[in-house]
């Protein structure tokens, strides 16, 4: 009798494509959904800070955590370009952090 249950411990594919024709890691699309819309809000919040949003630097790098992680869930060129975008102002970000602690020694 064959296997139904794939092995837990089996090898997965590396590939997100691969394991997408699969049928592995697909999510229902509501929560892309929910996803794409929480990525695009937090990318907004970015776009128009001039220093960095968060309260503290944990914090900080929880949302990068967070949003690097939400971001699998997405198509893989859609997580790339929200991803890229996202580095991008927190590069801008963190370098006005570091121009404002360097003015102020």
């Amino acid at each position: 009798m064959p296997n139904a249950q794939p092995d837990l411990f089996g090898e997965q594919p590396s590939d997100p494509s691969v394991a997408a024709s699969l049928g592995l890691n697909q999510a229902p699309p509501e929560l892309v959904t929910r996803v794409r819309r929480e990525l695009e809000e937090t990318l907004r919040i970015v776009r128009e800070a001039s220093a960095l949003p968060w309260p503290d630097l944990t914090r900080t790098t929880l949302a990068e955590l967070r949003f690097a992680s939400m971001a699998r869930w997405l198509p893989a060129e859609e997580a790339g370009a929200l991803t890229a975008a996202f580095e991008a102002e927190m590069a801008r970000l963190y370098a006005a952090e570091d121009g404002r602690l360097s003015a102020a020694r």
